[in-house]
Formats: structure tokens, C-alpha cells, sequence
């Protein structure tokens, strides 16, 4: 889970480190006209992005303590108490977090350390912190440019905030930011090379930054200290998301077509899963996740959060837990929904199924998180191999050392159909 209500505003976040991934300029220069830097670039990112400008898009100088204050009211609206409790709650009962961590607070810090421009769909606005350096200045105006082009022909702030789960709304982020920072980059080496981009032409972004990104982290303290859930989940839209707008370009170039199409309509992910492997759960045939729906429990127990993690997520967890390579368990991921539950006297635990393309990828994944359990001393739980509407599934009880799992309501999962 990440901030994804103001699509945006993240883009600016990521957009500057980026920035720092190609050695942009960094002298300051307060003499930059956004508008005439705007009206500049404009004509080229509608064709890049396949998303003709419809009206006119507003832009504006912002100082850094008004963007501050910004920050702090739009996370306060997407974030609420009730949501970021119960974030921090699976989290830490999943071991990707400790249990004391203000997930909020950290989110407030992340964005203030690397934020310098955001597009706002509220405001049909697009902003820019005062001061900022020439070169980032930019790079992140086309990157929200495309934003806001993404926002004249599709509602960006309903569409990724009203999403059914954790992984649909990740994938559609992905398809959003991705879209943008691909043109971005295509703009980029567009000017580097004096001529205009086929769209085969690009370099694979995920390859090619990826280790730089890391590498840049020195530059961002705060980025760097934080858990491996929070720094994969916010850099996969940007990078994952790219390599799979990457792969609609490349498609459509295979079928002949000289267009940049756009990740909306028929081309939206609806699932990680199809955003980390496009050629083959979305290109050559459409992959799109099982559904699960669990019962309420019974009287006395509480549900204080209920969701899925997704291929993505799921990942990370193994690899938080079991080391790099481990993630590789993921694969075949095809749905999940878990629940936490309060327990009537005290304690928490975690219910959750998960359902697999094959009964090899649900045994590997059940085998990965049974060590995950050995691994946990401050946890019992037991899992459990079954079948949902005829697929493969896995059974996961997580509880605290204070419930035993075997008196853990389980409520009934159904597959919908």
C-alpha cells in the first residue's frame, strides 16, 4: 500500500530521483517561464503519450512551505486514522514493518525530502516548487504534463482511488506513472539524439535505471532507512509501470503501428501480476486475477482490516523474510484476500487465502511460508493446502504467541465467478 489518491503528486516524488538517475543539471534557476516551457514541450508529449490535449493546462509556482501544507492535508484525506491503522496493523502482522513504526509520519517525510512539482486533479493544476533546480524543473514538468493529459481523457483521481483492492489500485497507478515516466525519458533521449523516437526505439528503463536508482539512495536518507515495502511499492509504479507501457509500445510497433498507445480503456492492468510479466498474462492473452470473497467471522471476533496484497506484494514479503531469489515463490500468484482479526480476548490474527495457477506454484508458495513461520519465533501459525472453485489455493493462519492458531475462526472463502 502506498499513497495513490493524487497519481500526480506521487509522479513528482519518483520523478526526481529520476532526475538525479540521469546527472540533470542542478544549478538553480529562478528565471524559468513554466509556460513557455510547458508550451515548448507540450505538442510532442500528446504524440508520445497518444493523449491530445483537450484544454488548456494551468501552472504555477508554489512555495515549499505551501506545497508542505499540501502534502499534509491531501494524505490526510486519502490516509485516515481508521486506514492507516489498519495498514500499519497487516504490515506489522506480516513482519514487513515494526510494530512501533508511524507509517503516516513516514510517508510525510518521504514526500518532503524529494518532492518538487505535482499535478493536481482537484485543481486541474499543475505546480512547481519555488527555487527548484533548472534541469529537474524540466523533467518533472513533462513528467506531470503527462498527468495531466492522462486526466482529460480519464478521471485519474476516481479511477485509482475507488479501486475494489490494494493490487488493482497498484496496477493502475503503475499504468499511470509508468505512462509517464516513459514519455519523460522518450523526451529526453529524443533531445539527446535530434530526432524523433520510433517506439521500439527506447531502452529497456527497468534494466537501465534500476541499479542507478539504488545507487542514487545516499541522496535520500529518509528513502533509504525506510522498510523494503514502503521503497519497493513506491518506486514499482515508476519502473515496473514503465517496462509495462514499454511493452504496449513495442507491441504496438510489432503489429505494424507507429502510434505510442496509452495504458487506459482496454490496455489498463488490472492486476501486478500483469504489469511485471505483460507479454504474458496481458499481450498474448489476458490474464486477469481470480476474485475471493471472505464470510464475516463470528460474534466476538472483529475484522480491523480486510484486503489483498497481489503478486507484487506477495513477493516482497517472501523476500523480506527469506532473502533475495525467494520472491521468485510469487510467480503463479493468481488472487488472494486476507482478513485481521481481533480476537475477543486480545490478540490479533491473520487469515489468508491465496489461489495459484498450478498446484506447483501453490506448493512452492505454501512451502515459502511455512519457513516463513520458522523463521518468526513471535508468531504460530500453520498452513494448509486446499482447493477454491476447482483452483489451487493455499490456507494461511498467522496469529500472536497470545491465540492458539487452531481456535482462529476461518471464515468461508468463495471464488466469484
Amino acid at each position: 500500500m502506498n499513497p495513490k489518491r493524487m497519481v500526480g503528486f506521487v509522479g513528482g516524488l519518483v520523478a526526481c530521483l529520476l532526475v538525479f538517475a540521469t546527472a540533470a543539471c542542478r544549478g538553480q534557476d529562478h528565471t524559468v517561464d513554466l509556460q513557455a516551457m510547458a508550451d515548448e514541450m507540450l505538442p510532442r508529449l500528446e504524440v508520445l503519450s497518444g493523449l491530445p490535449a483537450r484544454a488548456p493546462i494551468r501552472l504555477a509556482w508554489q512555495s515549499r512551505d505551501s506545497m508542505r501544507v499540501f502534502v499534509e492535508r491531501q494524505l490526510a484525506e486519502e490516509m485516515t486514522p481508521a486506514e492507516i491503522e489498519g495498514v500499519q496493523a497487516v504490515y506489522a502482522a506480516f513482519g514487513l514493518i515494526p510494530d512501533t513504526l508511524d507509517l503516516r509520519a513516514l510517508y510525510l517525510e518521504l514526500l518532503g525530502e524529494q518532492v518538487i512539482g505535482y499535478y493536481d486533479p482537484d485543481t486541474k493544476a499543475l505546480y512547481v516548487v519555488e527555487g527548484a533546480p533548472r534541469g529537474e524543473i524540466a523533467t518533472v514538468l513533462a513528467h506531470e504534463l503527462v498527468h495531466a493529459l492522462q486526466d482529460q481523457h480519464i478521471d485519474l483521481d476516481s479511477l485509482v482511488s475507488q479501486q475494489a483492492d490494494n493490487d488493482r489500485q497498484t496496477a493502475a497507478q503503475a499504468a499511470f506513472e509508468g505512462q509517464a515516466t516513459l514519455v519523460m525519458f522518450a523526451r529526453m533521449i529524443e533531445q539527446q539524439l535530434g530526432r524523433p523516437l520510433r517506439p521500439g526505439d527506447m531502452p529497456d528503463l527497468r534494466t537501465q535505471l534500476g541499479a542507478r536508482l539504488e545507487a542514487q539512495n545516499s541522496q535520500f536518507p529518509v528513502f533509504r532507512s525506510a522498510p523494503r515495502i514502503v521503497r519497493e511499492t513506491l518506486i514499482f509504479p515508476y519502473l515496473g509501470g514503465a517496462a509495462f507501457v514499454q511493452a504496449l509500445w513495442r507491441a504496438a510497433e510489432g503489429r505494424g503501428e507507429t502510434s505510442f498507445p496509452a495504458p487506459i480503456g482496454p490496455l489498463l492492468p488490472v492486476s501486478t501480476k500483469q504489469v511485471i510479466d505483460p507479454d504474458r498474462y496481458f499481450l498474448t492473452e489476458r490474464n486477469d486475477p481470480t476474485e475471493l470473497r471472505l464470510a464475516s467471522p463470528p460474534d466476538g471476533w472483529q475484522v480491523v482490516r480486510e484486503n489483498n496484497l497481489g503478486e507484487l506484494e506477495v513477493g516482497i514479503l517472501l523476500k523480506e523474510h527469506l532473502g533475495t531469489g525467494a520472491d521468485s515463490a510469487a510467480r503463479g500468484w493468481d488472487g488472494d484476500r486476507y482478513q485481521l482479526l481481533a480476537a475477543p480476548g486480545g490478540g490479533r490474527a491473520l487469515v489468508w487465502y491465496s489461489v495459484w495457477d498450478d498446484a506447483s506454484a501453490a506448493d512452492r508458495f505454501a512451502d515459502s511460508y511455512r519457513r516463513i513461520l520458522e523463521h518468526r519465533p513471535g508468531r504460530k501459525g500453520r498452513v494448509s493446502r486446499l482447493e477454491l472453485g476447482g483452483r489451487p489455493a493455499v490456507l494461511v493462519i498467522d496469529a500472536d504467541l497470545s491465540i492458539d492458531p487452531e481456535q482462529v475462526p476461518i471464515p468461508q472463502a468463495t471464488v466469484v465467478e
